[in-house]
């Protein structure tokens, strides 16, 4: 069973989220910390990086800057260090940022990170654990991969990210890791309008996606500290292989609650769908005078075509009747 180490250099949003960071005792664990906001798309090149010299342990390295998506969390790959340990077996070494994906707190789902080659597992599961909030730079090391007596050539690996019943990313390390890329990348959907004004709800849409990665969970997330204050994150979970979630994101004055939000979504193939969960409000750490609602449609089937955004105030007589509607368009 691989023995795997970590150590990383958190840049936090704030001085509070530096106290998050703990290092994992765990033998099969890796924890990071990261901040909210998108990172770049990865790019698709490779840079060869020169050896140590021979009087250290043989060591081969590539640089890579590939991103992939899961479960509300981005996962940017940039440098990958294969090294020979005493036993005949490979020591590699992972420099990893991991973004959360929310403007709120959220509790990403956790996925099972392993080293593939040509898609069969050379190392031990890694337990990677984003913060509620946060950006952080991360180097894991994992150690005992592959077999004795063979170093590994990193060029010949991926980095999965996976979980039982989720889909699969893969962040392919060189051109012969005998696997295609997956990023799980969201696609943005531009809306024909930026505000909804239905019954009593004043609300600004601030994002629309179509995601690969996640959804909303229904299962609420722990509280966990900001500051002094204990503060429940957002809960999402990892979706299904094949399927499909619009998300949509909200932001309303404070004290505005979900309950009587009436939305539906019609796909370009004609279904209508309700949420797949309840509508979320979450808080807006440090504006007290806005909160976050987010709605989730999970699907199955194309998602090429425009989509349609229904709203209602349920406690307006009639309204279900004369929704507004935003239509939603990729590209």
């Amino acid at each position: 069973m691989p023995r795997v180490g970590h150590r990383g250099r958190a840049r936090a949003a704030n001085g509070g989220w530096n106290r998050l960071i703990r290092r994992r005792t765990a033998a099969l664990c890796a924890a990071a910390v990261l901040t909210a906001g998108c990172t770049p798309y990865g790019a698709d090149t490779l840079q060869a990086v020169a050896s140590g010299s021979p009087a250290r342990a043989v060591a081969r390295s590539v640089a890579v800057d590939r991103t992939a998506w899961w479960g509300g969390s981005s996962y940017r790959l940039t440098g990958v260090t294969a090294t020979a340990q005493p036993n005949g077996r490979t020591e590699v070494e992972l420099v990893l940022g991991v973004v959360v994906e929310s403007p709120v707190p959220a509790a990403s789902a956790l996925p099972r990170v392993a080293l593939e080659q040509e898609g069969v597992a050379v190392s031990g599961p890694l337990e990677v654990q984003p913060p509620p909030f946060g950006r952080a730079s991360l180097t894991v090391t994992v150690q005992d991969v592959g077999p004795p007596g063979q170093l590994l050539d990193p060029n010949r690996l991926a980095l999965v990210l996976a979980a039982p019943g989720a889909a699969r990313a893969v962040l392919p390390i060189g051109a012969r890791s005998g696997q295609d890329p997956v990023d799980l990348r969201p696609t943005v959907l531009h809306p024909s309008a930026d505000t909804v004004h239905v019954g009593r709800y004043r609300l600004v849409l601030s994002s629309a996606r179509l995601r690969e990665d996640c959804t909303g969970n229904p299962l609420p997330a722990r509280a966990v500290p900001i500051g002094t204050t204990p503060f429940v994150p957002r809960s999402l979970r990892a979706l299904k292989p094949g399927q499909h979630s619009v998300e949509v994101l909200f932001e309303a004055p404070a004290g505005t609650t979900p309950e009587q939000l009436v939305l539906h979504l019609t796909l370009p193939d004609g279904r209508r769908l309700a949420p797949s969960t309840p509508v979320d409000a979450t808080a807006h750490p440090g504006r007290p005078d806005t909160v976050s609602l987010a709605a989730w449609f999970d699907f199955y089937g194309d998602t090429a075509g425009t989509y349609t955004l229904e709203a209602a105030d349920g406690l307006v007589e009639g309204a279900a009747d004369r929704p507004v509607a935003v239509t939603l368009r990729a590209g």
